[in-house]
């Protein structure tokens, strides 16, 4: 049909609603959210993988349209958590990336081989790698956030949920967009250009760019000690460039056929982008056995001191010693649909990743001397998936879409551990690489019926079958030597089915009930070297519940007021976790290590008052109540005492030979990245003050109460309000200048800690599960630190 390619539009001021039952006749291709009829209060998703209105689609959402992200700066998935209740996310070092929680259902193995629990979707290429989250954030058209499993319809690795990312298409006419912003804290300059329109009646063309430079939000006031191996680094952490670059073309020639491409150039340089701050230090901060390792206030602050390492020091370190950041990614989609008639179309949906990063990190924390180690890692993930589906769209009460995936994926991480030689340590500690080769595939398929035609049963299940296998090789002699593991290759086949409920019995009001298994793969461990006969695999996370809702647009549909309730069981989390190698040496690995459970209420309204036009007001709400039900073996802190819970898992070459407990039973405790209650409400005012002049202000409020950062010390986020205001003065749609402020009282929040032995270098002298601590003392806590205050000015012309 000509004309279908149309742009991802907003939708303003609409936050996402929390729906059920579908539309009497829904589009199956292409799938791409729209909007709906102007002004109809219609936001169009394709949760299901087909379109239809969020007021009517029976999974709980959040729908963010272009114009409220632009509005906001919201230019990352950190500051999209500012917008979505129950979405944390937390930050980490090397090439692990985000880590995405929404309800307090996430991922916590620091390693980049463990697929998300909480998976990306761009432009229908599905990606749970944490890297990936920093790739698709420019020129947005719309963001849905689907909350719980949904394995049905997004594959393998989403039973916490998923964010749909669909990027904006080319325009009906000719647009042209030049932006320029400045950014006072962090002293970011960021430019973006697009330009859209049709090249023929049937052939559109979007290209966009946007390049940013920055010095860093965080002081790093840390002074190098030479003798330590140690150099005093740059004043602050962060700075760096990236841009983003995308071309999309859109091809219509007939009734019959429509075709989409996507491709994407994304690149992140910036050195001490791994912000960690100490923020508990229980032995305090002097020296060690003499030497000096922490010189820190250990408190939440704006300054982090982190020193740079000394290449005299550490023979053969990248980067001059400086902790950097360089990440490359290169991916694209090609969605083809073949409408055999206007009621039943197959589609074929193509996508190819390709993500190289290099990073190098001061493996100790350390902000005075270097300590004893040096992490450096190379990581390249390359990844080819298929998806072909058949949707119809038949007047009758009988719908269904069927569709089968392939994937084919390779991965590996090549690390160096490096030693301070100022300090006894040998040049290279450990060096090994992993290579992981997946292969998996997977049929599945949905009925759709109208039992009666306010009433809807949906039934449908998707069947995996999955091999990954690990090539691991040490390379520490300089020439790869091949290392036998006791597991190789894992093997599973899922079968994840879903039945829902809907009913409708007026236009304005929808009740909905479902029931949904999930799963995600497993894998092997990669961020450490390879051990002969070690076994560094893990089995699949499994879940299973269900939601129940109910959607109302009350007082002439003015109000919106939606309300949702869910209970779900997990088995078999990924969590880190100690356990004991064949050499009797104890290593932190992935492990299935725990049950968890996790229910809750989320609560959403908008509402526009009769009496003031333009103002819109939004609020949203989420309880939940999660734990882990059953967690063993979690790593104990370092110097945590037998009696104060270090009670498993007993190895005698712990603690320098002298034998200790090395884990933990940790069940009972909440979720990680799982805020009890979190909240966000503001509001957007848009009036006329001319002929040709509109003034918006528009304001967004997110609440969080605390959640745990830390499975081992358990260390809490404390609860928070972050503010964000807009001011913007509008010409007609030719040009604009605004005001922004993100954050602007300056909370400084983390979503991720972990402890070590900062204050000692992680030199020794830690005794952990033992009846008497070591002369090191108790661990140390830091964060991977959040950006705090962004205070903008942004102009924007349009043609």
């Amino acid at each position: 049909m000509r004309g279908r390619g149309l742009s991802l539009a907003s939708a303003a001021g609409v936050i996402g609603l929390i729906g059920a039952a579908p539309l009497p006749a829904q589009t199956t291709a292409p799938v791409t959210a729209s909007p709906a009829e102007p002004d109809s209060g219609e936001i169009l998703v394709t949760a299901r993988k087909r379109q239809e209105t969020l007021m009517d689609v029976p999974v709980v959402a959040t729908a963010i349209g272009g114009e409220k992200l632009q509005n906001l700066q919201i230019q990352d998935m950190k500051s999209l958590a500012t917008v979505v209740p129950g979405l944390s996310l937390g930050g980490s070092l090397l090439s692990v990336g985000v880590q995405a929680s929404l309800r307090g259902v996430g991922t916590s193995a620091l390693d980049p081989g463990v697929d998300q629990s909480v998976s990306l979707n761009i432009d229908g290429m599905a990606l749970s790698q944490g890297l990936a989250f920093a790739s698709g954030m420019f020129d947005v058209g719309q963001i849905e956030v689907l909350k719980g499993p949904q394995s049905l319809f997004y594959g393998k690795s989403s039973p916490g949920g998923v964010i749909s990312l669909r990027t904006a298409d080319p325009t009906d006419r000719f647009e042209l967009i030049g932006r320029a912003g400045y950014e006072f804290e962090a002293r970011e300059r960021r430019i973006e250009a697009i330009v859209s329109g049709p090249l023929s009646e049937t052939f559109k063309v979007r290209l966009a760019g946007t390049v940013g430079k920055q010095d860093g939000f965080y002081y790093n006031r840390a002074q190098g000690i030479a003798a330590l191996g140690s150099v005093t680094p740059a004043k602050r952490h962060g700075s760096g460039t990236d841009y983003k670059l995308r071309a999309t073309i859109l091809w219509d020639p007939s009734e019959k056929f429509d075709a989409r491409l996507k491709l994407n150039r994304v690149s992140d340089d910036f050195d001490h982008v791994a912000i960690v701050q100490n923020v508990l230090c229980p032995d305090g901060t002097g020296p060690f056995n003499g030497r000096q390792f922490i010189d820190s206030d250990c408190r939440l602050d704006r300054n982090a001191p982190l020193v740079d390492l000394d290449p005299a020091a550490f023979p053969g370190i990248v980067h001059n010693g400086v902790p950097y950041n360089t990440t490359k990614q290169t991916f694209g989609t090609a969605e083809l649909n073949y409408h055999f008639t206007p009621q039943l179309t197959l589609t074929s949906a193509t996508a190819y990743y390709l993500a190289n990063s290099r990073n190098m990190v001061n493996a100790a924390a350390t902000s005075a001397g270097a300590g004893l180690i040096s992490a450096t890692n190379r990581f390249q993930r390359r990844q080819f998936t298929e998806e072909v589906r058949l949707a119809s769209d038949f007047s009758s009460p009988l719908n269904f879409t069927l569709g089968g995936y392939l994937e084919r994926t390779r991965f590996y991480d090549d690390v160096i551990i490096g030693g301070n030689t100022r300090l006894g340590a040998p040049a290279t500690i450990q060096k090994g690489i992993k290579t992981v080769h997946v292969e998996a595939e997977s049929l599945f398929g949905q009925v759709l019926y109208k039992i009666v035609p306010e009433l809807e049963l949906a039934a449908g299940a998707r069947w995996t079958s999955e091999r990954r296998n690990i090539n691991p090789f040490n390379t520490i002699s300089g020439t790869p030597v091949f290392v036998a593991l006791a597991v190789p290759k894992i093997k599973a086949d899922n079968v994840a089915p879903e039945i829902s409920l809907t009913y409708r019995p007026s236009s304005d009001l929808t009740l909905f009930a479902s029931a949904k298994r999930g799963y995600k793969s497993g894998s092997f461990n990669v961020s450490t070297p390879p051990f002969t006969g070690e076994n560094n695999s893990f089995g699949d996370e499994k879940v299973e519940g269900g939601e129940i809702g109910l959607k109302s647009r009350l007082a002439n549909r003015r109000l919106m007021f939606n309300l949702a309730g869910y209970y779900y069981k997990y088995t078999g989390l990924q969590v880190g976790a100690n356990v004991q190698s064949t050499a009797g040496v104890t290593v932190t690995r992935t492990l299935n290590a725990g049950k968890a459970r996790n229910y809750g209420l989320e609560a959403e309204m908008t509402f526009r008052p009769e009496g003031i036009q333009g103002l819109d007001l939004n609020a949203a709400l989420n309880w939940n109540n999660s734990k882990y039900t059953s967690l063993l073996n979690v790593p104990c802190y370092g110097g945590q005492l037998a009696v104060e819970g270090c009670n498993l898992l007993f190895s005698p070459t712990a603690n320098a030979g002298l034998g200790g407990f090395t884990a933990q039973d940790r069940s009972g405790i909440p979720l990680l990245r799982a805020p009890r209650w979190s909240a966000n409400f503001g509001f957007s005012y848009e009036r006329p003050i001319g002929a040709d002049w509109t003034l918006l202000f528009a304001s967004n409020n997110q609440y969080q109460s605390r959640s745990l950062v830390d499975l081992a010390y358990i260390y809490y986020q404390k609860s928070y309000i972050k503010a964000d205001a807009t001011l913007t003065l509008k010409h007609r749609d030719r040009w604009e200048f605004a005001l922004i402020g993100k954050n602007i009282n300056n909370e400084l929040t983390s979503g991720n800690c972990a402890n070590s032995n900062r204050q000692g270098g992680q030199t020794g002298g830690i005794i952990t599960g033992s009846t008497v601590r070591g002369a090191a003392g108790i661990d140390e806590v830091g964060c991977y630190m959040d950006r705090g205050r962004e205070l903008w000015v942004r102009a924007t012309l349009r043609y």
